[in-house]
């Protein structure tokens, strides 16, 4: 009897691991993140803003439903209150006492300047950037969320499980997700947040705004 009841075990088991059943759906949209930005600096000037988000993205950085490849990433990005006129802008940037220029290409989506560094970044380095005599100190914020990275994803999980499992094919997910943070300027909100998006293989998506400080959701489309 006791064999039996070993071997419906390891049946079961062997199920799970074939058929994905024990997977969460946190589960699956971890294993499909393309984008997973868990640290966040911010700083302001008189004319301009510049934040720095960090993690692991995909590479190469395709939005075409399927998570690839990642590497470390921290994308900094320069934005003015007021167009310049130029698709390039060089500025210097102090990490931990390294000093290093940065040359920053201008993005048509948002027009502002970016560039990835392309390393991650602990959250404990000293940070500050000069541009055109002015310097800012860029504070890391996300060591003041109430509601870190791993749980935004938990909540963003349950919030569109829904919409998840029917990406489900196995244990595999016909989608890929996405995880930044919205800054304080950005389609002016007044605050941080987390943006979680997921797109699947015909190009359709789902995202959702969570609150930084209590988890709420604020927006779902």
């Amino acid at each position: 009897m006791k064999k039996k009841i070993c071997l419906g075990l390891m049946l079961a088991c062997l199920s799970i691991g074939l058929f994905g059943c024990g997977k969460t759906t946190a589960d699956y949209v971890e294993d499909n993140m393309s984008e997973w930005t868990s640290v966040f600096y911010y700083g302001e000037a008189e004319n301009f803003y510049a934040s720095i988000s960090s993690g692991v993205r995909e590479e190469p950085y395709l939005m075409n439903g399927s998570s690839e490849n990642k590497v470390d990433f921290a994308l900094l990005s320069v934005c003015f209150n007021e167009g310049l006129g130029q698709d390039l802008i060089k500025a210097t940037l102090t990490i931990d006492g390294t000093q290093s220029e940065v040359e920053l290409e201008i993005n048509g989506l948002n027009n502002c300047f970016m560039v990835d560094l392309e390393r991650r970044l602990t959250g404990d380095e000293v940070v500050t950037l000069s541009y055109e005599g002015q310097e800012i100190s860029l504070e890391n914020l996300s060591n003041n969320f109430v509601v870190n990275d791993q749980q935004a994803i938990e909540i963003a999980s349950a919030e569109l499980e829904e919409e998840i499992t029917k990406l489900k094919s196995g244990s595999h997910l016909n989608a890929e997700c996405y995880l930044r943070v919205l800054d304080k300027q950005a389609n002016n909100f007044d605050g941080t947040f987390w943006c979680f998006t997921v797109i699947n293989v015909e190009n359709e998506t789902y995202s959702i705004i969570i609150s930084t400080a209590d988890g709420s959701i604020l927006a779902k489309t």
